[in-house]
């Protein structure tokens, strides 16, 4: 099998986890029933672990492209090959990153809402994603996220990035999330520059 048809295959085992994810976190069925499907998926992991070793491509990948959710394929935040990262798909527009996302289940924090900390963790990712559309990589130095409105599950949301200020040093990146016209948050990131 091809590296190429060996990635699309890996892909489509992370969809399949992360529907299992999504089931599991509202499965209601007997201790036998539960038992038998532990099994099947200890049988699973023993496969899995069969196949330990260097990744099929490197956890960073500067040369991504436009693409930038796979500078960081395996990131929990946008990679395509990680069950718990959302549905996400990011493009650019002009110095903007701007990127549609779906939450499900596994993001639950209060009933029917995304939790705060993967509305922070997503918001770090996207800004650090705007420093590097701007030529602009750096670390996280600090990040604020002011919550207005509960994130809602399963429903396509915008999240917006951009750069504010570019210094020689440090760079500030601000973010917004939209439900349509809706501002549900926003974020302030400062990042150390990479020189």
């Amino acid at each position: 099998m091809s590296a190429d048809n060996a990635q699309q295959e890996l892909k489509h085992l992370t969809a399949a986890l992360q529907h299992t994810l999504e089931l599991s976190l509202n499965v209601n069925a007997s201790s036998d029933e539960l038992a038998a499907m532990t099994s099947q998926l200890n049988k699973l992991n023993q496969d899995l672990q069969a196949h330990q070793g260097q990744k099929l491509m490197p956890y960073y990948n500067a040369n991504a492209g436009e693409r930038l959710q796979d500078i960081l394929p395996y990131g929990p935040a946008t990679g395509p090959y990680n069950a718990y990262s959302p549905d996400i798909d990011v493009e650019l527009e002009g110095n903007k990153v701007v990127s549609t996302v779906t939450f499900g289940w596994r993001h639950e924090g209060p009933p029917n809402s995304v939790h705060g900390g993967i509305i922070s963790l997503l918001f770090d990712q996207l800004l650090a994603f705007a420093c590097l559309n701007n030529n602009t990589p750096g670390y996280t130095a600090s990040l604020q996220v002011s919550y207005r409105k509960p994130l809602p599950l399963f429903r396509e949301l915008r999240f917006t990035t951009w750069l504010e200020n570019i210094g020689e040093k440090k760079v500030v990146a601000l973010g917004e999330c939209y439900d349509g016209d809706t501002l549900l948050a926003s974020s302030e990131g400062l990042f150390i520059r990479i020189i």
